[in-house]
């Protein structure tokens, strides 16, 4: 069984550096309510867009959990520095330099070993703001 801290930390590396040991915690069909996507493949898209939109990256976990349900949260921060447009909510904003803090909670549902299902909380208008005041 996944535990609450295993799948923060991978999460961590994985939205930092691209680790691989978070997207082998899913099965091949795990449902991503954010994208509407299916499967790890999903996840191989989200992370050209944030290798293409943010450097200098650094994940700031905040805390995580399991809940009543079993289903798993994690809360974190991305620091980084804004390098492009990767990201399809930033399209036309040219690299800017800022520093971004961009907060996010994560819900994961866990079957056994597996990661199942996904859904996401993100501030992305904090990072839209840093960006459009640096620019």
């Amino acid at each position: 069984m996944l535990e609450a801290e295993q799948v923060a930390q991978a999460y961590a590396r994985w939205i930092a550096d691209g680790g691989p040991e978070f997207q082998a915690m899913m099965t091949p069909d795990l449902h991503d309510h954010v994208s509407g996507g299916t499967g790890p493949e999903t996840w191989d898209m989200v992370w050209s867009w944030i290798e293409r939109s943010f450097e200098d990256r650094r994940a700031e976990l905040h805390g995580w959990g399991t809940l009543d349900d079993g289903r798993i949260a994690v809360w974190v921060t991305l620091h980084g520095r804004h390098i492009g447009s990767g990201m399809p909510w930033l399209a036309g904003r040219p690299p800017s330099g800022a520093r971004i803090a961009w907060r996010q909670l994560h819900v994961f549902a866990v079957d056994g070993d597996h990661l199942t299902e996904h859904w996401a909380v993100r501030d992305d208008l904090r990072v839209i703001e840093a960006i459009d005041a640096a620019s």
